[in-house]
C-alpha cells in the first residue's frame, strides 16, 4: 500500500493493515444512513514503502541533526551483501555499555468523526476501567519483566528491548559480547492532540462495544507530518525523539473503505524544525473486544510496530532489503524487506505483567530473514515463540 503525501515532503512507511469482520460503514458523506458493507479481508500488515526519503545519513547536514541511537552494519546472505540500520548500539562490537534509551513522545490523539462519533485515549469507557494511554503505559510495552524462553532467561525489560537481546542471543547472553544490551523506550505523554476528520474521509461501524472509528489513511499521514509534527516541534520535541501516535479503537483504511483496516504503521521523513530524520508511528490500541478477530488484542498492534521501527527504522531511505521470502503469515507473494512482524502477524505471544496478560505479538528474528544457520537467536530459535523452525523459504 502506497501513501500519498504533499509535495516536496519525503515519506516511507510501513504499514500494519487487518480486517477480519463485516459490518455497516458509513458512507463519504459520514452519515448513519449511508450504510456500506465492509468486505471480510485477510488480516495484512507492511504491505508497503514509499522509498522518497533523501539519504540523510550520507550527508554532512546529517551530522549535526538530532537523531535517535542508530547503527549501521552490513550482513552476508549467500552471495549477497546487504547494508541494515537499526535502534540502538551495535551487538556485534563491544560496548562499554549497551543499553540505549530513546526517548519516546505519546502523543494521545482524540478523533473526531464527521457523524459525531469522539474517541479518546485519554479516558474510560464502558469496555475497559482505565483509558487507553493508562493501559499502554502499564504494558509490557513499557514496563519491564523478567522474560525466560524456551527455558532460557533473556534478560529483564520492555518487551521489543528483550525481542532484540534475544534475536542477537550469541551476543548478548551473559558470556556474550554485549550481555547489558538494551534499547529502552523512555516515554514522555503529552497533552492530547484533537483532529476532527472530514466526512470524505471519515466511516464508521458498530462493533460489540460502542463504534470503530475509520480515517482515511493518505489523509490522515498528511495529516501527521504538516500538522501534528510542528505541532510536536512547537512543544519542543523533534528528531532525537520517537513520537506515537496513539489512537483507541480507531484504524485507517486505503482510499476505499473496502481496504481496511490498518491498526497502525511505521514511518520517517525529513522533519524541517531541525533538518533530521524523524521516525514515527501510528497504532491502535485495542479494546474491540475482538472484532478483528483472535489475532488482534490491547497492545499487538503496538507490539508489531515498535519492533518493525526498531528493527527497520526507515532512516536511510529505503527499508532494511533481504532476499525475497513471503507466502506466510500475512504475506502474500514475496517481499524483500527486514518486517519482523510481518510473518508472524496474527500469532499472539501472551506474557503476564501487573496481574493480567497482556498479547504481544510473536516476532522473527534476524537469522529467520538472513538464512543464518544456526539462528544467532536465542536457543537457536527463528521466532521470539519459536513458530518459526528454520529461515525464511526462498519465495519468487
Amino acid at each position: 500500500m502506497k501513501i500519498r503525501h504533499a509535495a516536496g515532503t519525503a515519506l516511507l512507511v510501513s504499514a500494519l493493515v487487518a480486517a477480519g469482520t463485516t459490518g455497516a460503514w458509513a458512507g463519504a458523506d459520514g452519515a448513519h444512513g449511508k450504510i456500506k458493507q465492509l468486505t471480510v479481508l485477510k488480516p495484512l500488515y507492511d504491505v508497503g514503502v514509499q522509498p522518497h526519503l533523501s539519504r540523510l545519513s550520507n550527508s554532512k547536514a546529517a551530522a549535526a541533526a538530532p537523531s535517535i541511537p542508530l547503527f549501521h552494519r552490513t550482513v552476508t546472505d549467500g552471495t549477497k551483501t546487504f547494508p541494515y540500520t537499526m535502534v540502538g548500539k551495535n551487538p556485534f562490537k563491544s560496548q562499554a555499555n549497551g543499553a540505549v534509551n530513546v526517548p519516546t513522545v505519546i502523543v494521545p490523539v482524540i478523533i473526531k468523526l464527521a457523524n459525531g462519533d469522539t474517541f479518546n485515549p485519554t479516558v474510560a469507557d464502558s469496555c475497559a476501567p482505565s483509558s487507553s494511554v493508562t493501559r499502554m503505559l502499564n504494558s509490557p510495552i513499557f514496563k519491564s519483566k523478567k522474560y525466560t524462553w524456551g527455558g532460557t532467561n533473556v534478560g529483564t525489560g520492555q518487551y521489543v528491548s528483550v525481542f532484540r537481546r534475544a534475536e542477537f542471543w550469541s551476543k548478548t547472553k551473559p558470556s556474550g559480547l554485549n550481555p547489558d544490551l538494551q534499547v529502552t523506550l523512555k516515554p514522555t505523554t503529552t497533552t492530547p492532540i484533537t483532529v476532527t476528520v472530514p466526512a470524505v474521509d471519515s466511516a464508521f461501524e458498530t462493533i460489540t462495544c460502542g463504534d470503530l472509528g475509520a480515517m482515511e489513511v493518505n489523509w490522515w499521514d498528511n495529516e501527521v507530518q504538516s500538522v501534528l509534527m510542528p505541532e510536536l516541534a512547537a512543544r519542543g520535541f523533534g528528531s532525537g525523539d520517537f513520537p506515537i501516535f496513539l489512537l483507541s479503537n480507531v484504524v485507517e483504511y486505503d482510499t476505499t473503505t473496502t481496504n481496511c483496516c490498518i491498526l497502525g504503521y511505521h514511518s520517517a521523513f525529513t522533519n524541517a524544525s531541525d533538518a533530521g530524520t524523524t521516525t514515527y508511528a501510528t497504532a491502535m490500541y485495542d479494546n474491540t473486544h475482538n472484532a478483528f478477530g483472535k489475532g488482534v488484542k490491547d497492545i499487538s498492534a503496538l507490539s508489531h510496530e515498535v519492533a518493525e521501527w526498531m528493527d527497520d527504522p526507515l532512516v536511510d531511505g529505503v527499508n532494511n532489503q533481504t532476499k525475497p521470502w513471503g507466502n506466510i503469515g500475512q504475506v502474500v507473494g514475496c517481499q524483500d524487506n527486514l518486517e519482523v512482524g510481518d510473518p508472524l502477524s496474527g500469532t499472539l505471544q501472551p506474557t503476564k505483567l501487573g496481574g493480567q496478560t497482556w498479547h504481544p505479538q510473536e516476532l522473527a528474528f534476524f537469522s529467520w530473514f538472513y538464512h543464518q544457520s544456526p539462528s544467532i537467536g536465542v536457543n537457536h530459535w527463528y521466532s521470539s515463540d519459536a513458530t518459526f523452525k528454520k529461515s525464511a523459504a526462498r519465495c519468487r
